[in-house]
């Protein structure tokens, strides 16, 4: 690994750890600590990381420099050390985070699924006079995707984007894509490629890694305006010597206890398919998103109700990252949220290694999808919310009350919305 560039002094090791992963091309995995994907994260983090990506766009692409965005790493820094802060000072943060930064071109925020969603979303919701809309692994057939484009390198290759609005692509002038790490950057081509290339196109990334073949490949693109920016600049290389040896053990959770549990569902007007709107799969608009964030307020007062003293762990699934985050970081201390996946990793229990334990279990709306969850630590969560767009059935609430059973987690609350109170007429 050789670093050549670092935003604002941040330290790597606040950023990401490493490990492996099950897939035959690309066999590392960059496990990040800001994404609330494979590894528990304080909410407010993923807000904070999105806050400092929306201002580092607003700098390279506009010269808009924000004094604000120090103070964010500042806190992004404090609580990744376990540092504490003052009340006073994460008041501060707040209300920087709730303060968007106009940008002077109408510029739609792409996420990539499942990964970089919340990030993305996060990143969107700094900024004002723009669009966000995320790709989607999901086979929705009531509408027609506008775009089809392959991540080569993934698990899960093919994406999707399925815009209610079919003329999101034309009402701006940036289109910006959003993912936590570039290795080769022929994802993020793959899609500009399906494109109109009359645009400037931005690609925002935590990390890029990208070495002189691929930035010449980017070079290339000579029809195309891309701007590249991350907060960290290297190279990596990979020597294999063979197949990777580990035990990667699995948590058996089969004959554990069933936790109690209760289910919260909300009710939401705008559904396809059982998906609401506000995660951005169909396109949202920053007017839109200041109503989410209002909406987010209200849910969160009938979250606290049902919370316990201790530990609790807010649990997102899937694609669903960003509104569980939001919901999360208004339900005060002790709380840590992460998220379901479908990416497989190794798992082994020793030091510097970043996945320690894990459970595999059918994905809670696809039986015949394996997701995956890391690093539940054993006594130490007291509650756990489990989040989902649409509702549970029976058995994956029977899978989860057993898996956090396992842990002697004995309160589970899952929280889905209500898919019947209104029907969209879609095409």
């Amino acid at each position: 690994m050789n670093i050549y560039e670092t935003k604002y002094s941040l330290n790597l090791n606040h950023l990401f750890t490493m490990a492996a992963r099950k897939n035959l091309k690309r066999d590392f995995l960059f496990v990040s600590k800001v994404l609330g994907k494979h590894l528990a994260i304080r909410p407010i983090i993923l807000k904070i990381i999105g806050g400092i990506l929306c201002r580092l766009w607003a700098e390279e692409r506009e010269n808009f420099h924000d004094p604000d965005t120090d103070i964010l790493v500042q806190a992004l820094i404090s609580i990744e050390n376990n540092q504490s802060t003052s009340l006073k000072f994460m008041e501060q943060v707040n209300k920087i985070l709730s303060s968007p930064i106009p940008l002077k071109h109408k510029t739609l925020f792409v996420g990539f699924a499942e990964t970089a969603t919340g990030l993305a979303q996060s990143v969107f919701s700094s900024s004002s006079n723009s669009y966000y809309i995320h790709t989607t692994r999901e086979n929705i057939t009531q509408i027609r995707p506008s775009v089809f484009f392959c991540e080569e390198h993934s698990h899960a290759t093919d994406h999707m984007i399925y815009p209610l609005n079919s003329n999101i692509f034309d009402e701006v002038e940036d289109i910006v894509l959003i993912d936590d790490e570039l290795t080769t950057g022929k994802t993020s081509l793959n899609l500009i490629r399906n494109l109109s290339d009359s645009k400037t196109f931005g690609i925002i990334s935590i990390l890029d890694w990208r070495n002189d073949e691929y930035i010449k490949m980017y070079q290339n693109e000579k029809s195309r305006n891309i701007k590249v920016c991350s907060l960290v600049k290297g190279t990596i290389e990979c020597n294999k010597s063979g197949e990777l040896a580990f035990d990667d053990p699995e948590v058996d959770y089969s004959h554990s206890p069933l936790a109690k549990h209760k289910d919260i569902c909300f009710n939401a007007p705008d559904f396809v398919e059982g998906f609401i709107e506000s995660t951005g799969r169909f396109g949202i608009s920053s007017e839109q998103n200041h109503l989410i964030n209002k909406e987010i307020k209200q849910l969160a007062e009938i979250l606290k109700k049902e919370q316990v003293k201790g530990n609790c762990l807010c649990l997102g699934t899937g694609e669903f990252i960003y509104i569980p985050c939001l919901l999360s970081a208004e339900l005060g201390e002790k709380i840590f949220f992460h998220s379901t996946t479908r990416s497989p990793i190794y798992s082994m229990d020793c030091d510097h290694y970043a996945i320690k334990n894990k459970i595999a279990f059918p994905s809670h709306d696809d039986n015949n999808v394996t997701n995956y969850l890391y690093n539940i630590p054993r006594n130490f969560y007291d509650q756990v919310f489990v989040f989902s767009e649409k509702t549970f059935n029976e058995e994956a609430k029977k899978n989860f009350k057993k898996i956090f059973g396992y842990f002697n987690i004995n309160n589970v609350i899952f929280v889905s919305w209500n898919p019947t109170t209104y029907k969209r007429n879609v095409i």
